[in-house]
């Protein structure tokens, strides 16, 4: 017996796109888990002589049969080709056929039946739309109805015939409540993903600095400490930059402060040019910016702050009247275990304004 699996929304990143595979592919595992407890409840019936030694095998062959199946199109990614790359009505079909082929040759078993029906439709309610859950588990029952009706006219049993109908009409009467529950929850859960969206946005805005768009003082502090926590566990280097722009109080004394807000902007987005996925780099206050560089030793900080310099020297801003050059002065220093982070930001805030002292556009740590 196979039971549903669900995924979330697909994107297009192919980073993204394998994780989601991935995520189908567990959720795929954890539903094979289920139908492997399925056969556990039948070996269950098996000792009390409820269910015969050949139909059981054949229920083993038949669920095992169908993981393989369904594990190879999700290896091989030939679910991706379907609107519903997760299989959730395949699978939930599969499990339904299979448990129905069971009662047919086992009609105890249909006790078994009830809880895993539901079970599978709940792996299925949170992919499905009620319509669509409604006609699955309706087609479902139809077929419980048509193996009952086949199996009385081959054993013309009336004592079980009755059981059968008594369980059709719980199952019957018990459906649409679960349809109508499951679809309250789904749009629950889309309701709360789009609460958590929402807030997600509002979070990421309020660390980044409304003018240039990188992270603000207050995302800096809470990156440097996160990044001492990581430096101390993973006994990794830690370094600092404190970079402020040249004489820029001219571009606002000369010109006007848009101007001077254009080149913060140019600055910023050109730093982020040269960042690496581990660094850390935003907007401490004014013209000072600040860059975070993990697993870095203060001597491939100060090589990765001269580069910058570098960089920045013959940075050409576009649509900025000729003043000279735009350089920077860059202090460095490197985390100290034991020390409190805002000590080590202390020490590198000095060398930066030793760096100004010395005649500005140099490295100083």
């Amino acid at each position: 017996m196979m039971l549903p699996t669900t995924t979330d929304v697909d994107v297009t990143a192919p980073i993204a796109d394998e994780l989601k595979q991935n995520l189908r592919v567990r959720r795929f595992l954890l539903a094979s888990a289920f139908s492997v407890l399925y056969l556990a409840v039948l070996l269950v019936f098996y000792s009390q002589g409820r269910i015969d030694r050949h139909t059981l095998i054949e229920a083993h062959a038949i669920v095992a049969g169908l993981i393989v199946l369904f594990y190879g199109i999700f290896r091989l990614r030939l679910n991706v080709r379907f609107a519903d790359p997760s299989l959730t009505a395949w699978q939930l079909m599969a499990a339904i056929s299979t448990m129905l082929y069971v009662t047919y040759h086992a009609p105890d078993t249909r006790l078994a039946f009830t809880p895993f029906f539901f079970v599978g439709l709940m792996f299925g309610m949170l992919r499905q739309s009620e319509m669509r859950l409604a006609v699955l588990g309706t087609i479902s029952l139809a077929g419980y109805a048509l193996v009952t009706l086949i199996r009385y006219a081959r054993d013309n049993d009336a004592e079980m015939l009755q059981l059968d109908v008594l369980q059709f009409v719980v199952i019957g009467a018990t459906f649409p409540w679960f349809v109508y529950i499951g679809g309250r929850i789904r749009r629950l859960q889309h309701h709360l993903s789009e609460v958590s969206i929402k807030l997600e946005s509002i979070e990421e805005r309020a660390r980044r600095d409304d003018l240039t768009g990188v992270y603000n003082r207050r995302a800096l502090l809470v990156a440097m400490e996160e990044s001492k926590l990581k430096a101390d566990a993973a006994k990794e280097p830690l370094s600092i930059c404190l970079i402020d722009l040249d004489l820029f109080k001219r571009y606002n004394d000369e010109f006007d402060h848009l101007t001077g807000d254009h080149v913060l902007r140019t600055f910023a987005q050109f730093v982020q040019q040269g960042l690496r996925a581990s660094d850390v780099f935003g907007r401490y206050g004014g013209e000072e910016f600040v860059q975070i560089l993990r697993n870095t030793t203060q001597a491939g900080a100060v090589a990765d702050a001269e580069r910058l310099r570098e960089r920045v020297s013959a940075l050409e801003i576009p649509g900025l009247p000729s003043i000279g050059p735009l350089t920077v002065s860059i202090g460095v220093a490197q985390y100290q275990p034991g020390e409190t982070i805002i000590r080590t930001f202390a020490r590198a805030d000095e060398a930066m304004y030793r760096a100004k002292a010395l005649g500005r556009n140099r490295v100083e740590c």
